[in-house]
């Protein structure tokens, strides 16, 4: 516990999802790395935003739990958008209070990179509710690591590249499901 007590206390303070990262994620683990058992170690690498059923439990299985049903009432709602049924892109998982809302909120963006901004910060709201009542240890260290993958993710924001990649994908999902591109309905 003393040596987790040292890292939280040396980290670089995060205050949302909007600022430039303090330092790289793998600057983080390497930080941590002296200071850990090689299972915590292991335990931060198993730390990933995407989610897994083999999540580590505690915070990241929590944090997995609310991101698989987020990401699912994404899917129910982009598959309503479009005129198609969703369940087969579903992933296994029990759907949690409150992601549905989120979900519709994003969907209402003007752009993409504003659903994916409101989507981190909703992400970033939920860490900080997961980290409450953890100060100085591995569930803290998990979730710090969460939001500097985050801030890692913005990092590598660019609009005009990020918009191109969704009309492409959107092309394509349209069209595997033998459905045409609407007039105008992506904005170029």
């Amino acid at each position: 516990m003393a040596a987790q007590y040292y890292i939280v206390a040396s980290l670089p303070m995060l205050i949302g999802p909007q600022q430039t990262s303090p330092m790289s994620y793998e600057d983080f683990l390497d930080a941590a790395r002296p200071f850990l058992t090689e299972d915590e170690n292991q335990s931060l690498l198993a730390t990933r935003l995407e989610p897994s059923v083999n999540a580590p439990e505690g915070l990241v299985a929590r944090f997995s739990q609310w991101e698989m049903s987020l990401r699912n009432d994404l899917v129910r709602l982009r598959a309503a958008q479009a005129g198609l049924v969703g369940s087969s892109m579903l992933r296994d998982g029990e759907p949690v209070l409150g992601t549905l809302e989120i979900a519709q909120e994003a969907m209402a963006a003007t752009s993409p990179l504003e659903a994916e901004l409101i989507l981190d910060k909703e992400r970033w709201k939920f860490i900080d509710e997961l980290q409450t009542p953890h100060h100085f240890n591995m569930e803290f260290l998990r979730g710090y690591s969460l939001k500097l993958q985050i801030l890692e993710r913005h990092a590598h924001f660019q609009e005009d590249v990020g918009f191109a990649a969704y009309r492409d994908l959107y092309a394509r999902v349209l069209g595997a499901a033998g459905t045409a591109v609407p007039m105008g309905g992506m904005n170029g």
